[in-house]
């Protein structure tokens, strides 16, 4: 691959590539396309309530017939004018919100405000891959804040780094490692669309990474093979994802980490044409629909045959699906009354992180910093017979493990077991729905409970251990 005299990315052949773009051209660029956008979505007369909406199955089976044109795509009408490329990204985003009106999740409690947000993160992640980190010659490592990302079920344990790459380039990784439970760097192909499938191919974890005294490593990713800390990057690689994941909020630390693609220090950026920012935009446009879908598939898959308050048995991912490779899993369904909580039960591990979390119908993680919607076993209390106890309620239960659903009565589980070896049928948990006040005979003697103070200073910690982990706290 090289960049043409426009700025734009050109093949081997010499033929304009607008899905491997140069540069970016300004910020302004970025906050035009989310002021039209969003614009054209709050100005756009609202359909009457529709009938009761077709399951995901139904909608997903649509948009694999529905023609998306993305902007590699010959047949899109083409220009160099970036406003009119503005006007078909508002476009999209009203075909984006239609569907997800009809979506069975905007039948959940509070599901269309958390649809319409579910469309504007995504329109915010497309304008991110798309635009804001196009220059792949000059990567550069974001930080996705959780607090508003959410995408696909976001681990609140997790401090994710991300970054475009090319897959005939050379990307050197280079940092220290830092206090965290767990850390792994990951390989993405593709989009997390319908159209283009997303999958995820290299990996290099804790019990992989050579560091010498100091913590300190280097990473080579794409290039000549090598023995040590070395991740392949396959046809379509795309995307290099770091996850640092937190045991202890208040005590751990991420490391050091930057990225350079190898032979680029130094270079200056190349001034970007119009038509490339226009293909950028329309590559925004494509991703938007294609990903809004693309999640409704997942979701699909993982929990839509799930009968309500009940979970899957634990799985091992291979990590081909987008999931970290070697991480246990269980997912599920709930949905509660006031007068109901579900109570989860879960063995000790000699896992390196176990967590357990609640997130929406729309696949997405509820507010973790100032309500407990998520706890690993560092922050969970261990009942006196030896098992974890988790109380999913829309109310507080005085019990220390409460993961509380007042944002999300009816949504999703997921538990996770990382770096940890074959798990058995002893693992697997056990879900109880019970009748609310019935809850204290369902605990045994001695376990823990907290009253209001309590429970206010539990989210006081986790707040202020998410400001540091973004770096807006002080210690």
């Amino acid at each position: 691959m090289r960049i043409d005299a426009r700025g734009a990315w050109a093949s081997r052949d010499g033929r304009s590539d607008p899905e491997r773009p140069g540069g970016l051209r300004s910020p302004s660029v970025l906050a035009s396309a989310l002021v039209a956008a969003c614009v054209a979505f709050a100005c756009a007369t609202p359909a009457d309530e529709p009938e009761p909406s077709p399951s995901r199955a139904a909608l997903v089976a649509s948009a694999e017939t529905r023609p998306i044109a993305f902007a590699e795509d010959p047949a899109q009408a083409r220009t160099d004018d970036p406003y009119l490329a503005l006007e078909r990204l508002a476009d999209r985003l009203k075909e984006t919100a239609a569907i997800a009106r009809e979506a069975q999740p905007s039948r959940a409690p509070f599901g269309r405000g958390e649809g319409a947000l579910h469309v504007l993160r995504l329109l915010r992640r497309a304008v991110d891959e798309e635009l804001a980190w196009a220059d792949t010659r000059h990567p550069w490592l974001q930080v996705q804040d959780e607090r508003f990302a959410k995408l696909a079920l976001g681990n609140p344990d997790n401090l994710y780094l991300v970054a475009r790459c090319e897959d005939d380039a050379i990307y050197r990784l280079r940092g220290r490692l830092g206090t965290t439970a767990d850390f792994n760097v990951q390989v993405y192909q593709g989009y997390p669309g319908v159209h283009r499938p997303f999958a995820a191919h290299g990996a290099l974890g804790l019990d992989e990474l050579e560091v010498d005294e100091d913590g300190r490593f280097e990473i080579l990713i794409g290039g000549a093979p090598r023995e040590r800390n070395w991740i392949e990057l396959r046809p379509d690689s795309r995307r290099i994802l770091v996850r640092y994941t937190y045991g202890d909020w208040t005590s751990e630390r991420a490391g050091e980490l930057g990225l350079e693609r190898v032979g680029s220090r130094g270079e200056a950026a190349t001034p970007v044409s119009d038509e490339t920012v226009a293909m950028r935009i329309d590559a925004a446009a494509g991703y938007l629909l294609d990903a809004f879908t693309g999640y409704l598939a997942v979701t699909e898959e993982l929990y839509g045959a799930l009968p309500e308050n009940s979970l899957r048995p634990m799985r091992r991912l291979g990590g081909e699906s987008g999931g970290l490779r070697g991480q246990y899993n269980a997912t599920g369904r709930y949905r509660l009354g006031d007068d109901e909580a579900l109570v989860v039960t879960t063995r000790p591990s000699d896992a390196r992180y176990q967590g357990f979390q609640l997130g929406t119908d729309w696949f997405e993680a509820l507010d973790f910093a100032n309500q407990v919607t998520s706890l690993n076993t560092r922050q969970a209390r261990l009942d006196p017979d030896g098992v974890y106890r988790f109380v999913i309620a829309t109310r507080d239960p005085g019990f220390a493990n409460w993961l509380d659903a007042s944002a999300a009565p009816q949504g999703q589980m997921l538990l996770r077991w990382q770096g940890v070896g074959p798990l058995s049928a002893e693992h697997e948990p056990r879900v109880e729905l019970v009748a609310f006040d019935d809850l204290p005979n369902h605990f045994p003697a001695g376990a823990v409970r907290v009253d209001v103070e309590a429970r206010r200073r539990q989210i006081a910690e986790r707040q202020a251990a998410i400001e540091h982990r973004y770096g807006l706290g002080a210690r």
